[in-house]
């Protein structure tokens, strides 16, 4: 299987196409979609933007998905596969070019704090679709004539190939899907706009599109172009010192580049985010913040995280020390001894609390780390 690489040192990125190993772990978006149109559009020109209001304030307020629609585009890598959500189909996009290391997607505009810190040009303009109506502001337009202001200020580009348009019927999916007795984030997508996938659910959707007959025609059929010059996100863009909003914007900062935790997180990661870490509820399933899939140890076929970050946005106490407490004792009991040996646990926080040993269950205790972001260090149970 060919695989994508691009070169960023130049002003204007050029592709390259390299062989690679097929049986390379990737992570996954899975988006959903609501019209045909928009599907064959983006399946033509190769890129995709999230439709969200744009936030024309210095900083977005904290009740804002701002930073967790930015959380889920910092999990993108080089050679993350792009699948679309349509009425029961699971269609192909193709495979995500950018950066091997840092968030791989484009900011397009003036409609978000972050494009306009980098003076982004904005190069791509759904406005002057037939189906929406555009406003005063470049960039800005409505679905509907009495619909609230939508925007598109970050965007990703994919390599399509023999595969994109390719579908399958969702129960496909979730038949294969069901003999993991846990859930997965594909399972738990409902109400998301667009959510990661673990290279477990990656490789059964892959093999599925493979074999599939079925595809949706797109060639030419997208009805505006790319206009203007993309700029690259850049992870000097943003900094764990900056005051935070909410706890989504430390996810953002923390999925748009490990290097800060390089001492510790040395392996080579597929990243997801928003991860049930519990039984199959009806119901408030126990999601953890960050979840990391080793590419050279995958548990379960990728399916379980080898790390998995809790984090806080301010103090972390007892009670988050409780909450991985209850990550590991599910994990610990849908995996094998050598398989949970594998498995550790991060608290990040600005600070972290005096946790005193005797107040909390111990049985985990060798498996988790709490990080102090202020000390730039790892802190202990007290007594």
């Amino acid at each position: 299987m060919a695989q994508f690489k691009i070169d960023f040192t130049s002003e204007k990125p050029k592709t390259t196409i390299e062989e690679g190993d097929s049986s390379k772990i990737n992570g996954g978006l899975f988006i959903a979609l609501y019209d045909e149109d928009s599907l064959k559009l983006y399946l033509d020109k190769g890129l995709y933007g999230f439709l969200m209001k744009p936030v024309m304030t210095p900083k977005p307020s904290a009740q804002s998905r701002y930073y967790a629609i930015l959380a889920d585009y910092a999990c993108s890598r080089e050679g993350t596969e792009v699948f679309f959500f349509l009425k029961r189909k699971i269609v192909y996009g193709g495979k995500i070019y950018g950066n091997k290391d840092i968030g791989s997607f484009y900011l397009n505009g003036q409609t978000s704090p972050l494009g306009r810190k980098a003076d982004a040009e904005l190069f791509w303009d759904e406005s002057e679709r037939k189906n929406y109506i555009a406003t005063d502001e470049p960039g800005v337009f409505k679905i509907r004539k009495d619909g609230a202001d939508k925007a598109q200020p970050f965007m990703f580009q994919f390599f399509q190939n023999a595969d994109s348009g390719k579908y399958i019927i969702s129960d496909d999916l979730y038949f294969e899907l069901g003999k993991y007795p846990y859930p997965l984030p594909s399972n738990s997508m409902q109400g998301m706009g667009f959510c990661t996938l673990t290279p477990g659910e990656v490789k059964t959707l892959k093999e599925l599109i493979a074999k599939s007959t079925k595809k949706i025609e797109f060639d030419g059929l997208g009805e505006i172009d790319k206009q203007g010059e993309e700029t690259v996100f850049n992870d000097d863009l943003v900094s764990l010192d900056e005051d935070l909003v909410n706890e989504a914007q430390l996810e953002f900062t923390i999925l748009a580049s490990l290097k800060p935790f390089a001492d510790f997180l040395t392996d080579d990661y597929v990243l997801c985010r928003q991860v049930p870490i519990s039984p199959f509820k009806p119901s408030e399933m126990d999601r953890a913040d960050i979840c990391l899939y080793s590419m050279n140890n995958p548990i379960k076929n990728g399916t379980i995280p080898n790390v998995v970050i809790e984090l806080k946005k301010e103090k972390a106490t007892k009670a988050a020390y409780e909450q991985v407490n209850r990550y590991l004792k599910w994990l610990q009991a849908v995996t094998k001894e050598d398989e949970f040996a594998k498995v550790s646990v991060y608290i990040i926080a600005p600070q972290i609390g005096k946790i005193r040993r005797n107040s909390v269950d111990l049985t985990y205790e060798d498996k988790i780390r709490m990080y102090s972001i202020e000390n730039e260090d790892f802190v202990e149970l007290v007594g």
